[in-house]
């Protein structure tokens, strides 16, 4: 059975979701809503989630995740072009649900580095495992799903790890429309990208004490007393609470279409700068996990070739970045575990990609020379070296694709 619901727009929604096809749900440009804009939309009655299966945040009159998304895109004006080639993709990520973890009690929370380096199976192959594995649009979903546990943290429910549904009146306060500004970015992303979760995490507790109603002086949010100090994930911990007025952040005006009002039930508050001051906050915190991300995925080896002739051999290959036009690659061999004869260094062009591919590539062809080695069989393994000091990792040897390997066995006789 489908639904007919009129509902606002909400902050993120987290832990309220529906199963469904991310293509439903990014299918076109975002477009912010006016603040008196009310939709009536159809959605699947909902269902819980099984296993790993994606779930996804509701997406009522515009979904916040989103918004900063967008925003933070928009912020960087180019200067991350794989992120921008993805974008549609992180669009999808941001959206996703299906990192919150039922040990983090009511979604409040998840585990980011997790989800970076994609070893454990509920990642779902994360960041780097599925970019390891060429698995590039898998790759930069889950990094929009980082985001979207990134941006929960300037929620001060989820911060303080108060429990909350779909109700919570900060996050479905919409008289902002949703519009994100950022005016500067947390950092040039020094950070590791699952690192600005708890950054964001640790600066909205710092600010819950002084967030109170203008009129009564009571706090809005407060956080557990035994809560654990700053630098340590607060949604693993006890249970916060609303203020001891509940959840009064903001409240829904009753107006009657018979007595001259709208009959629209706007949401209204007397601190509209808290949420603005957060929308800001998330959105600079994903400026900083998507500019990390795209200085740490490394260049990647694909269809490693070796023809032998007598004591050269020749190797092809093709060299895929995220973001490198220039390259260095170089060709060590081994005997057993020995290095033999060290790697020299060339420079190699890497062309954009044509769309929908998201890498930059390029064709390889490198010669090294075995006369000098005693008969036996070595291994031969090429490796790549980006921009930004990155070189391709060894952990694509060790799984069962070949396609990924940078080893390759030669024979000198």
């Amino acid at each position: 059975m489908r639904k007919l619901l009129t509902l606002v727009s909400a902050f993120g929604l987290s832990g309220t979701c529906f199963a469904a096809d991310p293509a439903a749900l990014v299918s076109s440009p975002l477009k912010m809503p006016s603040a008196e804009a009310i939709r009536q939309i159809a959605v699947p009655a909902p269902a819980a989630p099984a296993g790993n299966d994606r779930w996804w945040s509701v997406n009522f009159v515009g979904s916040a995740h989103k918004a900063q998304m967008t925003a933070s895109l928009k912020f960087m004006g180019g200067e991350t072009p794989d992120m921008d080639r993805a974008g549609t993709i992180l669009l999808t990520g941001t959206n996703d649900e299906s990192a919150h973890l039922p040990d983090a009690k009511l979604n409040n929370g998840g585990k980011p580095e997790e989800l970076w380096y994609g070893k454990e199976p509920r990642s779902l192959g994360g960041v780097l495992s599925n970019y390891e594995h060429f698995k590039f649009n898998e790759a930069y979903a889950r990094l929009g799903t980082i985001c979207h546990l990134t941006q929960d943290q300037a929620v001060p429910t989820h911060a303080a790890n108060i429990k909350h549904g779909t109700n919570d009146s900060f996050e479905g306060y919409a008289a902002d429309g949703n519009k994100v500004k950022i005016p500067s970015a947390r950092d040039s992303g020094e950070m590791e990208p699952y690192a600005y979760y708890q950054d964001l995490q640790d600066d909205t507790r710092r600010h819950l004490a002084g967030w109170v109603n203008p009129r009564t002086g009571a706090p809005y949010w407060v956080p557990a007393k035994d809560a654990p100090p700053l630098g340590t994930d607060a949604t693993f911990g006890s249970w916060g609470s609303y203020g001891p007025n509940g959840d009064v952040y903001s409240v829904r005006e009753q107006s009657n279409i018979g007595d001259g009002g709208s009959n629209n039930n706007q949401q209204t508050t007397e601190s509209p700068e808290i949420r603005l001051r957060q929308l800001t906050m998330a959105g600079a915190a994903t400026v900083g996990v998507l500019r990390s991300a795209s200085k740490r995925l490394p260049p990647l080896v694909q269809n490693l070739s070796v023809t032998q002739s007598g004591n050269n051999a020749s190797l092809k290959f093709t060299v895929l970045d995220n973001r490198s036009r220039k390259v260095t690659y170089g060709v060590s061999v081994y005997l057993g575990n020995a290095l033999v004869q060290a790697p020299g260094s060339a420079e190699a062009s890497l062309n954009d990609p044509a769309s929908p591919d998201l890498m930059l590539k390029g064709e390889v062809t490198a010669s090294v020379d075995l006369s000098g080695l005693p008969p036996g069989t070595y291994t031969l393994d090429a490796r790549v070296t980006d921009a930004d000091g990155n070189t391709t990792p060894d952990e694509v040897n060790s799984d069962d694709i070949g396609e990924n390997d940078t080893k390759a066995a030669v024979t000198v006789r």
